[in-house]
């Protein structure tokens, strides 16, 4: 049976990850453009209820958590980005921005580092757990919440999306 690197899961699952947001957020806009509307008005705002956070900041926090995981699993310093993002193109060069880290990443340094204490704020506190336990318990989870709320929005605007724009993008499929 083979064994998983921590590194594997992680850069594999965020690639894969940001591919299904690119492609949802291709489809919303080829969406917009066949119905006439203003992609940029119409979605970027959007947001599935009131006191959720807009489709801008599920992206922008689905890339930043790929930028934070991965400063913290190979103990780089992690460079905050700016969340001035406006237009689709915005997102998408956000998105790009995302990729070029995990393509940086270096594996062999989060592999040595999995079992490794790291800090993580959770509630405004510090908790401390493995590199291992951040990334699978709380950098992964947080990402896929990001990037299903931002599907999930675009979906509620009637976008013409399903599981399968969902799914294939994880499975490294394009469509």
């Amino acid at each position: 049976m083979a064994t998983i690197t921590l590194s594997e899961h992680v850069i594999s699952t965020f690639t894969n990850g940001l591919a299904t947001l690119s492609h949802v957020l291709r489809v919303a806009e080829a969406h917009a453009a066949a119905n006439g509307l203003d992609a940029d008005a119409e979605y970027l705002q959007a947001r599935l209820v009131a006191d959720q956070l807009p489709l801008t900041f599920q992206v922008q926090n689905a890339t930043a958590t790929v930028r934070k995981n991965i400063a913290r699993l190979t103990g780089a310093a992690d460079v905050a980005w700016a969340d001035d993002e406006k237009t689709f193109a915005d997102l998408h060069a956000r998105i790009a921005r995302a990729l070029e880290v995990l393509k940086g990443a270096d594996a062999a340094a989060i592999d040595a580092r999995a079992e490794e204490e790291v800090e993580l704020p959770l509630a405004g506190q510090p908790f401390k757990l493995s590199s291992r336990q951040s990334a699978l318990g709380h950098g992964i989870p947080n990402f896929y919440f990001h990037t299903a709320t931002a599907y999930s929005i675009l979906r509620s605007k009637g976008v013409p999306i399903g599981k399968k724009d969902w799914i294939a993008g994880f499975l490294g499929v394009a469509l």
